[in-house]
């Protein structure tokens, strides 16, 4: 049994993503011999970074001139005169451009990723390149870490049908034929798995399912990701998306991909794969009760055969796991929790070899721990494990701002490795605090902030502007603690992001709306895979209110916020908060006469 696992576009390019050495490491250790695993977005993001793709590039762009030149429709949208615009301009910028891609991209990888301006520069020159590349497809926008389709709904089946199968508008479609196809197709897997954990990735990866399907429809495709693990009652009235794919396996995959390798290596009995989606003589059936792994059986992700050189960083920052799902998950507005089901803790001593293990078959000394948020008495032992056995690593992790989060505890978790901690603050308004059910307090934030600036662990804080009932003056109040706060905002390696409230799906608010002050939920008829809704209020700022003081929220706080790299990218901010450690301890130190 060959089985495949793809990655599409797009993530972010300085890290790779935890879900497929995730799946790997437990087929490895189950015994299936032939897995192969490929993140497409780094691969193809390293292909059009090169002068030799940029030769048919600047021709495909000279072609496209010439074709709006003579016939083109309209002002604005593909096939306009705007889009002739753009490409004209892309002719203009390309010889400069031309010059420099590669040297950006081999910047990043090097020690000119530390050089701030090299590293800013860089990172410009790809987004720039990529707005080339984009004209050709107006007006779709690619950037490194997100891809816009135009007037595409990524939440409506309709829109999705016509994107993966759009020429004109979805660049993918050229790229994954050139690119990428001709691999799969000659390797000829049992199996494929297409990992869309992203919104960003679901027009890429449907567009590689289709390809796939159309031209290979023996190979069994399947769709993971927490995308659909949100969407299954959707999936049940998607019949065409099972054209595309065989099944998708929502929430946990590990086991449930093991049990489909099994399956169709045996008896075909599909029924006996937890967690699966699929469709039968002309049913679609959801196998329940949904599974959650023991992740004290997991073995450590295995990033065997990623393509760890071509990442925008000098070194490696690792995704791993120190617990699934989320200890507290009573916050009002959070739909994240959905994805594991319940909280489960890996033993410290596991992590620790997974670390350990990590680290000599890759060379990583860095570390992104994705958990939603670490408890405190399992970090107490975890750090404390480190530091016995002195396995010398950086890493990052989320906490929450815990009455019980001393000082104490910090300091070990510095003197552990951890250089800084993600925090979801969400507001710095009691009331408000108290309505979204955070389970905080003011003085507690204060107090814990205070601590890690004190003691040199660097700071992110999530920020929400808009929840129900919030008014102007509870925002602001937010907003100020991080503007008003120097001690904070001037400390190395500060982020923040605010973001603008979005009623989820399967978010705990949904299952009473009305006590959070919402007073009518509404979502467009077309949006059948709508991840959100938009709703009326009772009370407080009005959806459009928000939106306005959201941007107020942001221009302010971007103000005092470093953008490149802490904002921009955690793993890049870990690399500079190290970098600038390092540094520091070598510099000698005055001596007393």
């Amino acid at each position: 049994m060959k089985v495949s696992l793809l990655f599409p576009p797009t993530w972010h390019p300085s890290q790779p993503y935890l879900s497929l050495p995730s799946l790997t490491g437990f087929l490895t250790q189950a015994g299936v011999k032939n897995v192969s695993q490929r993140d497409l977005g780094i691969e193809l993001l390293d292909k059009v970074l090169t002068q030799s793709f940029a030769h048919g590039l600047y021709q495909q762009l000279v072609d496209k001139q010439r074709s709006l030149e003579r016939e083109r429709s309209g002002d604005t949208g593909p096939g306009s005169a705007e889009q002739l615009a753009r490409v004209i301009e892309s002719l203009d910028r390309f010889p400069y451009l031309f010059e420099r891609i590669e040297l950006a991209k081999e910047t990043l990888r090097g020690e000119g990723f530390y050089d701030i301006e090299a590293y800013r520069n860089s990172l410009f020159l790809i987004d720039k390149w990529l707005e080339v590349l984009s004209s050709l497809y107006f007006p779709t926008r690619m950037t490194v870490v997100d891809n816009q389709f135009g007037d595409y709904s990524i939440y409506s089946s309709k829109d999705l049908i016509k994107a993966i199968r759009d020429e004109a508008q979805n660049p993918y479609i050229s790229l994954f034929r050139q690119h990428v196809l001709p691999s799969i197709l000659t390797d000829r897997p049992d199996l494929v798995g297409v990992s869309i954990t992203a919104t960003s990735q679901i027009i890429p990866g449907l567009t590689l399912c289709r390809l796939i399907k159309e031209h290979a429809p023996e190979l069994h495709v399947t769709v993971g990701g927490s995308i659909f693990t949100r969407l299954v009652d959707n999936l049940r009235r998607c019949p065409w998306l099972f054209d595309l794919v065989d099944d998708f396996v929502v929430f946990e995959g590990e086991t449930a991909l093991l049990e489909l390798v099994n399956q169709m290596d045996g008896k075909r009995d599909f029924s006996k794969v937890p967690n699966l989606i699929y469709r039968q003589n002309g049913k679609i059936t959801v196998n329940q009760p949904f599974y959650s792994e023991n992740i004290n059986q997991l073995t450590a992700p295995n990033y065997d055969g990623f393509p760890l050189d071509l990442y925008l960083s000098p070194e490696p920052v690792l995704p791993v796991q120190f617990s699934r799902g989320c200890y507290y998950k009573d916050c009002a507005f959070c739909a994240l929790t959905l994805d594991h089901q319940n909280f489960r803790q890996r033993d410290p001593g596991k992590t620790v070899d997974d670390l350990v293990w990590l680290k000599e078959r890759y060379g990583a000394e860095s570390f992104f721990f994705t958990d939603e948020c670490f408890a405190l008495s399992p970090t107490k032992r975890l750090c404390q494990q480190m530091i016995d056995r002195q396995i010398n690593v950086k890493w990052t992790c989320e906490l929450r701002f815990e009455k019980n989060l001393t000082r104490e505890l910090l300091a070990q978790m510095r003197d552990a490795g951890c250089l800084k901690i993600v925090f979801g603050l969400e507001s710095f308004n009691q009331r408000v605090m108290d309505f979204m059910k955070k389970g905080i307090k003011q003085e507690w934030v204060r107090r814990i902030v205070d601590d890690c600036v004190d003691l040199g662990i660097a700071v992110h804080c999530y920020v929400i502007v808009g929840f129900p009932t919030e008014k102007e003056e509870e925002a602001l109040e937010t907003m100020n603690f991080v503007v008003q706060n120097t001690k904070l905002h001037e400390s190395y390696g500060f982020s923040c992001q605010p973001c603008l409230f979005d009623l989820e799906k399967e978010a705990p608010i949904m299952s009473d709306p009305s006590s959070y002050g919402i007073r009518r939920i509404m979502r467009p008829a077309t949006e059948d895979l709508s991840l959100g809704f938009f709703y009326e209020v009772q009370e407080g700022m009005t959806p459009a209110q928000a939106e306005q003081l959201y941007q107020q929220v942001y221009e302010k706080i971007s103000e005092v916020v470093c953008e490149l790299p802490f904002n921009y990218s955690m793993a890049d901010g870990l690399l500079y908060i190290a970098r600038a450690k390092s540094q520091a301890l070598q510099v000698p130190q005055p001596t007393g006469s």
